[in-house]
């Protein structure tokens, strides 16, 4: 299979989920003196917002997943999405969003990945990569970020984003247009994009070898992640990307 026959499955579909299946680890260093047992409101994934004389207002909290435990939507949830007039999600994703991330994780500058990983990080990566279905040739075009999100992934979740699952928030946003919803985003794509294509190369590499050897770790993270999300356990989900961080490079949970 070549390249350009692989990336636009990312474009299209795949890379919103890698980037924030890496967020899931990234998230939590922007705070990192908090301990969960800090935590006030340790458990719940919807909230009220009120205010005498104004309609109540809903947040909910979402996991970029296509698992249909996740988006088999308890009643509460189910009811306060339907009656909201206005729905705003972290970022509108688009096809034209999707194919310009999907640009984006691709090397135009005559380089290629082996060059840059040089010949015992990119056969490393290369043995990582079989577990997805790519062979060597395959990872030439790719830049050091764009594996190190694929590689967050495990390779079921991958399966079903490529069969066109969605994920929460985007099934969320599919139906929120549907019903007629006037859609809100907080961010915009570019600034989601610009996360990771701002970070410079060689943190890019550091990145991808820790993606490297934590690969054989991720399907029980992410399970793990999902039986703390079904559970209303956001103390439990804290205490989980703690944990993840600890195999980061000290620098980089200090810059993130």
């Amino acid at each position: 299979m070549t390249m350009t026959s692989r990336l636009p499955i990312w474009g299209r579909r795949g890379a919103r989920l890698a980037l924030t299946a890496l967020l899931l680890v990234f998230v939590v260093v922007a705070r990192p003196a908090l301990a969960a047992a800090e935590l006030i409101y340790g458990q719940g994934v919807l909230w009220k917002v009120e205010r005498e004389g104004l309609a109540p207002s809903y947040l909910f909290g979402t996991i970029h997943i296509t698992e249909e435990r996740i988006l088999d939507l308890p009643a509460p949830v189910r009811a306060a999405f339907e009656g909201a007039k206005i729905a705003v999600f972290e970022v509108i994703m688009t096809d034209e969003v999707r194919m310009k991330m999907g640009r984006e994780m691709v090397l135009t500058d005559g380089r290629n990945l082996q060059a840059i990983l040089g010949p015992e990080l990119f056969e490393q990566t290369a043995a990582v990569a079989r577990r997805y279905g790519f062979e060597p040739q395959h990872l030439l075009a790719f830049k050091p970020w764009a594996l190190a999100l694929i590689f967050s992934l495990p390779q079921t979740e991958l399966a079903r984003t490529a069969a066109g699952d969605v994920p929460l928030d985007q099934m969320l946003q599919n139906e929120a247009a549907d019903m007629g919803k006037r859609v809100l985003a907080l961010e915009s794509a570019e600034e989601q994009i610009a996360l990771f294509t701002d970070i410079p190369e060689i943190e890019q590499i550091d990145m991808l070898e820790t993606a490297v050897k934590e690969n054989a770790k991720v399907a029980g993270v992410f399970e793990n992640m999902v039986r703390l999300y079904l559970a209303r356990d956001i103390e439990g989900i804290l205490d989980a990307m703690m944990e993840q961080s600890k195999t980061m490079n000290p620098k980089y949970v200090e810059k993130f």
